[in-house]
């Protein structure tokens, strides 16, 4: 325990030794350092002693050098800006020789390069000095250079101011979608004459020179016009190559196959109807227009006359089919041509500035096509005042075309003014009060056609064939009449049974349909009113009876009873009753003949089979065949001059009279052709019921 104890005293005792040693390392330590300290802090005190005197020393010399550069760098900037500004007094001579040349001659983007040259020296001299003698010479400059440029602009489009080849219109007019990409084939001028005028225009724009773009206008707006008239021209010198006159497009070519191709509604209708249909319509419409120029001719050789004893008198013109094909190529070309003008001003007009360009290249082009459209309305207006109302099928052929083309129109002038997408919508105005015009005159044409003079033999009526074929052409026009006939409330009415809901096609057929009833109505009063004047009461039948025919197989031959029948279901049986009624009538025309056949005084028949006939007896009999001979004879001779052309309706007739009278005849006739009545029986037994067969055969048959 004690040894533990003296060896843990003399570890500490160690211990505390070691602690000691090592504490007087440290202050021997501190010591040094103290010293280093004290030496460092000399030494700094001595080099900021020397700092003190080399600032005193070296300052003023820095700042006699820094004085001196910010001299320097002044001088410096002043002679560049002396360069800068005397740069300006050499422009005019450096420049001048360049500007003073046309542009093209020596490239008009170093012709440009001078001009900014010379405008940045004109804004100079502006804003500095104002009163500089060189500001004249270089605005002088200036002006020469703006006004050559100008010049410039002007004569590159005056250059390549040349109408369209009309070859490349109609290849256009061709084209069923246009897009830009169909229109940037017409190269209006080469791509490298655009970017001339491209940079030309950014120029003069630039600096407020915006006469050019009245300039530009008026020049594209002349050459879309020359377009429009080469193309005019050349229709029509191609017309007369091929044979025809200027007024007339009877001969194939181009011209019938642009416009079959537009009225593709028209051609898809007609390859629906069969053969026979055709050859009918065909046979019908030949008639006609045989009818109407032996009229044209008749009156041609009338007012020549007249005008030869009047000098100076002018024949009224009629609308020709074929200033209604160049017209309708006319509303299809301007569009053509038009969007090839909108793409060419959106490379050469600042683009805030293209519509209103647009509109004054349009403006003139537009007037022009709806005077165009005015003059041949007025033209179908004056034909239709003569009584011709065929024009109106041209104004319908116009309009159906227009309306076609008006979505194009509407995007094409979509940013337009008002004024400029009114003139189009004017055109379709105009034609739609034309043959509103027209529609409402060829109602009341029915009726006072009606009092022409009668056909003699009681054949169709002319007004009733041209009343016919008139509302069938309007068959391919019910979508284009639509919007027309909706405006007359009676017509609109009379939709009022059709079902809800039908689409618009349907009810155009409904309105149309509405139409020819009423032109029907009107046929039917006319007919009726003007067939009072026949004083035979047989031919007053047949004449009614030859009309209600040929209405009813007409209507029956086209569409014209389909569409009829959707505001008048019963159409067909009314005229069904009317024929009925007229043969019921016709039938009366025999009574005189049957009055001898059968009567009251009569042989009786012991009397006959006795032999024994009396004198009185013998008379009756011999006055039965005498009258009857008579009235036969007379009726033969009348019933051969009327007139049925249809054949149907003629034969039905002569089958009708013979199972009408042949059997009383024939018993008539074997009745008393045994009967000694007369010594001379071939005086009074003149025809055998097969005699009488024959001479109904020959009715209606002025030959026979």
């Amino acid at each position: 325990m004690i040894e533990q104890t003296i060896e843990k005293r003399m570890d500490v005792s160690r211990q505390l030794e070691k602690e000691m040693s090592q504490l007087r390392n440290l202050r021997e330590v501190l010591s040094r350092s103290g010293q280093v300290a004290t030496n460092v802090s000399s030494i700094l005190d001595s080099f900021e002693h020397r700092l003190a005197r080399l600032e005193t020393t070296i300052l003023p010399l820095y700042q006699q050098t820094g004085n001196l550069q910010r001299r320097q760098l002044n001088t410096e900037k002043t002679l560049q800006e002396l360069d800068y500004v005397i740069s300006f007094y050499n422009v005019a001579g450096q420049v001048e020789a360049v500007v003073k040349e046309r542009p093209s001659s020596i490239g008009v983007p170093q012709y440009l390069e001078a001009m900014n040259r010379l405008a940045e020296t004109c804004k100079f001299f502006e804003q500095n000095n104002p009163q500089s003698v060189e500001i004249e010479n270089v605005t002088s400059l200036f002006e020469i250079g703006t006004d050559l440029l100008s010049k410039e602009f002007r004569d590159e489009l005056k250059k390549y101011q040349k109408p369209v080849p009309p070859i490349v219109t109609l290849e256009l007019l061709e084209e069923e979608e246009v897009s830009e990409d169909t229109i940037s084939g017409v190269e209006l001028m080469p791509p490298g004459v655009r970017e001339d005028l491209r940079a030309i225009a950014t120029w003069l724009d630039k600096h407020n020179n915006t006469d050019r773009l009245t300039v530009y206008a008026k020049l594209r707006s002349d050459a879309l016009s020359q377009s429009l008239k080469a193309l005019r021209d050349f229709q029509r010198s191609s017309s007369i190559e091929r044979g025809g006159a200027p007024g007339s497009l009877n001969s194939p070519g181009p011209l019938r196959a642009r416009v079959a191709k537009l009225d593709s509604t028209s051609k898809s209708r007609t390859q629906k109807i069969s053969n026979r249909k055709k050859i009918v319509k065909l046979c019908r419409f030949i008639f006609f227009r045989a009818n109407r120029m032996l009229q044209k001719a008749i009156t041609g050789h009338v007012s020549s006359r007249r005008q030869a004893t009047t000098p100076g008198t002018v024949g009224e013109e009629g609308l020709e089919d074929s200033d209604v094909e160049l017209y309708l190529n006319q509303v299809t070309a301007l569009h053509r041509l038009a969007f090839a003008e909108l793409l060419l001003s959106q490379q050469l007009v600042p683009e805030d500035r293209v519509t209103r360009t647009f509109e004054l290249i349009l403006r003139d082009p537009m007037d022009q096509l709806v005077a165009e459209g005015e003059g041949l309305a007025s033209q179908a207006r004056r034909s239709v005042g003569r009584g011709d109302h065929q024009a109106v099928l041209s104004v319908l052929a116009m309009l159906r075309h227009v309306t076609n083309m008006q979505p194009e129109y509407d995007r094409l002038l979509t940013n337009c003014q008002t004024s400029i997408r009114s003139k189009f919508a004017a055109i379709i105005n105009m034609l739609q009060e034309t043959c509103v015009r027209a529609l409402e005159g060829f109602v009341e044409s029915v009726k006072s056609d009606g009092e022409r003079a009668l056909p003699k033999d009681g054949t169709v009526h002319e007004v009733t064939s041209n009343a016919l074929i008139f509302t069938e052409q309007l068959l391919e026009y019910a979508v284009t009449l639509s919007p027309m006939l909706q405006r007359d409330p009676i017509l609109s009415a009379s939709l009022s049974n059709l079902p809800r809901g039908i689409d618009l096609s349907l009810t155009a057929k409904a309105l149309l349909g509405a139409y020819i009833k009423r032109v029907l109505v009107n046929l039917g009063l006319a007919l009726v009113s003007r067939s009072e004047a026949y004083s035979d009461a047989t031919l007053k039948a047949i004449f009614r009876l030859n009309n209600y025919n040929y209405i009813l197989k007409t209507l029956h031959s086209s569409e014209l009873l389909n569409l009829v029948a959707l505001v008048e279901p019963q159409c067909d049986k009314l005229y069904n009753d009317q024929i009925m009624e007229q043969k019921r009538l016709y039938s009366q025309s025999w009574s005189r003949v049957l009055h001898y056949l059968v009567n009251h005084e009569d042989v009786p028949l012991s009397v006959i089979q006795a032999g024994k006939l009396r004198d009185k007896e013998r008379q009756l009999v011999k006055d039965k065949f005498a009258g009857f001979n008579k009235e036969m004879e007379e009726m033969s001779k009348v019933q051969r001059s009327y007139s049925i052309p249809d054949r149907e309706l003629r034969e039905s007739l002569k089958r009708d009279n013979m199972e009408y009278i042949l059997p009383k005849y024939q018993a008539f006739y074997d009745k008393y052709v045994n009967v000694a009545f007369t010594k001379n029986t071939e005086k009074y037994i003149k025809y055998s019921p097969a005699d009488v067969s024959n001479m109904v055969d020959k009715f209606f048959d002025v030959a026979a």
